[in-house]
């Protein structure tokens, strides 16, 4: 039995599920909808080409952190050259390039990004809730299975965009977060200490997050 089924079978759950219509999503709660990301988020495409000097902060692929969607050190003294995406706060970044890497992160200041990410924007998800969504394993997974070029596997917004995403009522999108930020914020300091196995504390990780998002566990009456 794998890791994730393991834990899976003790997490509490919610009291009645219907069917997504969705393989990878599965039952959903009963008072969750189900719809495509395009139709939640707003894909943002504003770009602008930096000449010289610039004050904002840049993030490329390089500065994400695979699959927990830490944002890592910054190199502020960094000029990009070409065309940049701009995001602002509370955007959710996504790379398109590679998927299988699985860097996405939420940000809350304004700036610059490599092209290789894609900005979106929602006022209808909770930003967490839905960066957590795009880090699940069955979204990463399936994204990854779309990629076009051999070298350099991108994926397109077209199919991105296309790909459903559980939304259930914005308090509970919070709770969800909350929950797992606390949650993931824990096991990461067991990773980065390195007190317990790191590969088994990634897997449960991962299976945590897409049990939370995708429904398979309650988390709305506290910790699990």
């Amino acid at each position: 039995m794998s890791t994730a089924t393991t834990h899976e079978s003790t997490w509490p759950t919610y009291p009645a599920y219907k069917p997504s219509g969705i393989d990878w999503l599965g039952e959903v709660p009963e008072h969750w909808e189900v719809k495509r990301l395009k139709f939640l988020s707003q894909l943002i495409n504003e770009k602008v080409e930096v000449d010289g000097d610039c004050d904002l902060s840049y993030i490329g692929m390089e500065h994400i952190e695979s699959w927990t969607g830490r944002l890592l050190p910054l190199n502020d003294d960094f000029v990009p050259t070409g065309m940049s995406n701009v995001f602002r706060p509370d955007d959710v970044l996504f790379g398109k390039l590679r998927p299988y890497l699985a860097k996405a992160t939420a940000v809350d200041f304004e700036g610059l990004c490599s092209s290789e990410l894609i900005v979106l924007r929602s006022p209808k998800m909770d930003k967490r809730f839905l960066l957590y969504s795009l880090l699940s394993h069955g979204f990463i997974k399936l994204v990854d299975s779309s990629t076009y070029g051999a070298k350099m596997p991108r994926a397109s917004w077209d199919f991105i965009g296309s790909m459903y995403s559980t939304f259930p009522p914005l308090p509970e999108q919070r709770t969800i977060a909350a929950f797992l930020d606390e949650r993931t914020a824990k096991i990461d300091a067991l990773i980065d200490l390195g007190l317990q196995n790191v590969t088994l504390l990634t897997e449960y990780r991962i299976a945590l997050i897409s049990a939370a998002v995708t429904g398979k566990m309650d988390v709305r009456g506290g910790t699990a």
